[in-house]
């Protein structure tokens, strides 16, 4: 076993915090005022920052990044003479070298800089985002995305989240526009043919949150505990805001409340993006969101939009304490920021939306997280960054997912109480500055008395973690932890501290057993007698999986139907891991999921729906697929009658999402009668769109988009060239890219460079005909033979994933060492960790497949004769 790294994290000083930018110039403020140019894609800009210089320099180092700066001035507080300086460009380094003739004394100055930048298609620094108004005119906004480094593509700054400033932005827009930044409007007026719109000033807060958004709006407000809450949108569009608005009002006081500090500004603005970036960002007072994840329709949006649109609304708010009020030093601890916002998040939506069993769904994302950690590819949550894409490419499922799952787990050893305790703290003694993990363990411990620091840095500073096997020895049971991994030999092992929950399943329930923390390699569990039926990871609330001797997990198949919904899905899904990582032989997933056949649990079929399309895939130009195919809808259709095509009266939320999941399952596994069904209540459609739930719509265009003729895509086209709104647009040309037939799949492909979807939604079609479509060498091919154009319109994190995401479509070895080949020559130096993982998982499922179709097809032949 390795031991941990000697030196631990130490608590947040700025001294310390790595970084490239020198730190004896910071800066103190920003006046910064911009004029875009909405027809040549340009603008121009100046800026004056308050500094403080710490000790007697030459020179002042900053971040710019294609952005060119026309003069420099330096001016003394006491007003004296003005220094010009010379400006060197490092492109490479991202960074401007400011000269000055004499040496500058320590002491506050003035810095006063001309630029000038472009307008970005994609969402990286200042975009544009093109679209249609309610009379089909087409009409154009601005938006910025700053995180993770891309403040310095707007103005120059210290573009590193410990130099903390002031913000006060000023900016020149057309006279119909209306202008939304971190702050309210201090002052507005008219400049030339537009107007000039002046924002008050913002706290201390790092580059990365400034926001600014233009465009020609509509809006609705309410208010939360004294905060004037806004949904920004489009024109004609702005009710459809009103859930959104609905749901902050309830967040903010729920955070208010949890977190012991009110939210700190005036204002929180939700606006919505018709384009330019694909998911949401955290803006301190200004949260950008893409159109869809913000907008609800009542009459029009699925259940799963409405639940979407909630939870991505309480991860971005929850940020406005665990990012914005206090920031991570520095992107190593990125986690403090996402992987917090991810678990605060779900827990909010899960207390207000109880219907939607948040948590027990969250196991699939949490899954995705522990697949990805089980490689030799994998990281630490707390990861070292040196260079920009390596910041960039911090945002994965280890670092959301595996820290949400972490942060669940730790709350659930100390206690709500104490947990809660030791956050109030730690946010009131590191508001307006920064911090380090170090800080948030050393308040959870004081609140809670317990060695927090000891136990999360088995969790955070090394990869991976561990697998507990439970045996018996002489009437005791032992726990004995390992590190689990799949697809590695000889894979460096480790030690965790494990909070471990066992629980005794009795006739008709469960009791609570032992409570206990595993500190070294195997240790005996407490307060359990002789013969009893344990399971261990209570509710599933532990990152870690779990192994059972052959007889004990006989008996829990057996008493399957004791265990708590929880338990269930952490059963099935610890066994599904153990079949993938060689460890136990899949017949023991199938006699599980033969056990459960009866229960009609949502996140359970979940789990087991994505096992089954995950082998499905494997078995892609397989002779045996059909047979499996056969076998697989043999498990879910008797699910799926018990739910069938409508709700029935008093059904429960969960399961109108259960018939959802079936009815796609189902359709990509070639289910005729669902097939039938949803190519009838298709024309339906087309006809009279009432007549088609919300609920289900998306899920049947996909089934019909799969099995589409030319005819069928032509319609679906149509369909999405028509429609006003971005959520159903998507639902279309996501059907047209899941088309099993190749020329259809050529005519998708082809849209991804045109202008019909917003950019960062046209470069997702070619990922989904690689893996949806099943059309990797079609979607690879074309990625190759249009890499410039597909290039211009990713963002940062979208260039650095494009081609690993594409080529996750193929399950063939050589097609590995290929992607390795390609990013080597093609993609930006920094990029290698999604490389490194994309190419083990195609090796993975390359052996996978090699060894899990033979027993699968005899487990098959088993099944036949029982």
């Amino acid at each position: 076993m390795l031991p941990l790294a000697a030196v631990a994290e130490e608590p947040f000083k700025f001294e310390n915090t790595p970084g490239k930018l020198p730190k004896e110039v910071v800066p103190k403020s920003y006046e910064i005022q911009l004029k875009p140019d909405l027809e040549k894609l340009t603008f121009t800009g100046s800026e004056t920052v308050m500094l403080e210089v710490r000790k007697p320099v030459r020179t002042i180092t900053l971040n710019v990044n294609a952005v060119t700066i026309g003069s420099a001035t330096l001016t003394g507080a006491d007003g004296a003479l003005a220094l010009t300086a010379s400006i060197a460009i490092n492109a490479q380094e991202q960074t401007a070298t400011l000269t000055f003739a004499q040496e500058i004394a320590a002491g506050t100055h003035t810095l006063t800089l001309d630029f000038a930048g472009k307008i970005n298609q994609a969402g990286q620094g200042l975009f544009f985002a093109d679209y249609r108004d309610p009379t089909g005119a087409k009409k154009r906004m601005l938006g910025t995305q700053m995180e993770a480094v891309d403040a310095r593509r707007v103005f120059p700054c210290w573009d590193e989240p410990s130099f903390r400033a002031k913000f006060r932005l000023t900016a020149i827009v057309p006279a119909s526009f209306t202008a939304v930044s971190n702050m309210p409007v201090e002052n507005e007026a008219k400049a030339g043919d537009g107007k000039e719109v002046r924002f008050a000033e913002t706290p201390p807060m790092a580059t990365y949150l400034m926001v600014f958004c233009a465009g020609e709006f509509d809006s609705i407000f309410a208010e939360a505990d004294g905060v004037k809450i806004g949904i920004i949108t489009t024109k004609g569009k702005a009710e459809t805001g009103r859930y959104a608005l609905e749901s902050a009002g309830k967040i903010i006081r729920y955070f208010n409340e949890y977190f012991g500090e009110k939210y700190p500004l005036p204002k929180l603005d939700l606006i919505a993006v018709p384009g330019g970036f694909g998911g949401a960002m955290e803006n301190w007072g200004a949260i950008t969101y893409y159109e869809s994840a913000l907008l609800y329709d009542p009459k029009n949006s699925s259940e799963e939009t409405k639940e979407g649109i909630f939870r991505i609304i309480a991860h971005e708010i929850a940020h406005q304490w665990f990012g914005d009020l206090v920031t991570m030093a520095w992107w190593d601890n990125l986690w403090l920021n996402e992987g917090f916002a991810s678990w605060m998040g779900t827990k909010c939506s899960d207390h207000f939306n109880p219907q939607w069993q948040v948590w027990l769904r969250a196991n699939a994302a949490k899954q995705r997280a522990m697949a990805t950690d089980a490689l030799s590819a994998t990281h630490p949550i707390q990861q070292p960054v040196k260079t920009e894409t390596e910041a960039d490419s911090a945002f994965d499922e280890i670092t959301y997912q595996k820290g949400q799952s972490f942060l669940r787990m730790l709350e659930a050893y100390l206690g709500e109480e104490d947990f809660r305790s030791g956050i109030r703290a730690y946010i009131t003694a590191h508001k307006l500055s920064n911090s380090t993990t170090a800080d948030l363990w050393n308040a959870l411990a004081k609140s809670s008395h317990k060695p927090v620091g000891e136990i999360a840095r088995s969790w955070t500073e090394q990869p991976g973690f561990p697998l507990v096997s439970m045996t018996s020895k002489d009437a005791t049971f032992v726990a004995t932890q390992e590190r689990f991994t799949v697809h590695q030999k000889a894979a460096p092992q480790f030690e965790w501290k494990i909070p471990i929950a066992a629980i005794e399943v009795k006739p008709n329930g469960t009791d609570l057993g032992s409570v206990f923390l595993l500190e070294q390699k195997s240790g005996p569990i407490p307060n359990l007698a002789p013969g009893q039926n344990v399971k261990l990871n209570a509710g599933g609330v532990g990152n870690y999986r779990v192994r059972y001797e052959p007889a004990q997990f006989e008996k829990l198949v057996a008493a399957i139907a004791d265990l708590g919904e929880a338990d269930k899905v952490n059963l099935v899904s610890d066994t599904w891991a153990l079949v993938q990582a060689e460890r136990s032989p899949v017949r023991d997933y199938f006699k599980l999921v033969e056990a459960v056949r009866a229960d009609s649990n949502l996140a359970l079929w979940e789990q087991i729906a994505d096992a089954l399309g995950f082998v499905d895939a494997l078995y892609r130009k397989h002779a045996d697929r059909s047979g499996f195919q056969a076998y697989a809808r043999s498990i879910l259709k008797p699910v799926f009658e018990r739910v069938g095509w409508e709700p029935k009266p008093g059904e429960e939320v969960a399961t109108g999402l259960l018939r959802v999941q079936l009815i796609g399952k189902l359709g990509d596994l070639g289910d005729e009668a669902v097939i039938k069904e949803a190519r009838e209540r298709f024309q339906k459609f087309v006809a009279d769109p009432k007549t088609l739930a919300p609920d289900i719509r998306a899920t049947v265009f996909e089934v019909i988009g799969r099995y589409a003729d030319a005819k069928t895509w032509e319609t679906l086209h149509q369909l999405g060239l028509k429609t006003k709104s971005i959520e159903e647009k998507g639902n279309f040309y996501r059907a047209m890219a899941m088309a099993l037939d190749p020329e259809l799949a050529k005519k998708t492909l082809a849209l991804s460079l045109g202008d019909e979807l917003p950019a960062s939604r046209a470069t997702r079609l070619v990922r989904d005909v690689s893996i949806a479509a099943e059309q990797p060498e079609l979607a690879w091919e074309f990625a190759q033979a249009h890499h410039k154009e597909l290039d211009a319109k990713l963002d940062a994190l979208g260039r650095i994933r494009f081609a690993s995401n594409v080529m996750r479509g193929f399950s063939d070895e050589p097609r590995a060492a290929e992607l390795e080949t390609y990013a080597q020559k093609n993609s930006p130096a920094g990029m290698g960790s999604d490389v490194r993982k994309a190419a083990e998982e195609i090796r993975f499922r390359a052996d996978l497949k090699r060894r899990l179709i033979p027993e699968i097809k005899q487990w098959i032949v088993d099944s036949a004769k029982r």
